[in-house]
């Protein structure tokens, strides 16, 4: 006896199912056809994707900057003065 799994999505012809589904909406009078459950998975994957990207890049602007203040901070004080760094002493 063979067990046969069926885990994995079997490959389905793509331009058929969109001919079919055109031809279908177009007799409706629909303008778009629907989209497929894999079309509909790989825009969801798209998106977050998208996510995360801006996430972390957002993280790793926030961590430059804050590593490049405590870099000036470390700087001795005359050297900082040179560069226009504003001192701590100073009462606004």
């Amino acid at each position: 006896m063979t067990m046969v799994c069926c885990d994995t999505p079997l490959p389905r012809p793509v331009t058929r199912t969109i001919a079919r589904l055109n031809a279908r909406t177009d007799s409706v009078g629909l303008t778009a056809a629907a989209r497929t459950l894999d079309e509909r998975a790989s825009h969801a994957a798209d998106r977050l994707a998208t996510l995360i990207r801006t996430l972390s890049r957002a993280l790793a602007d926030h961590r430059r900057r804050r590593l490049d203040a405590a870099a000036l901070e470390a700087l001795p004080f005359d050297l900082r003065k040179d560069l226009g760094w504003p001192s701590g002493d100073t009462a606004p």
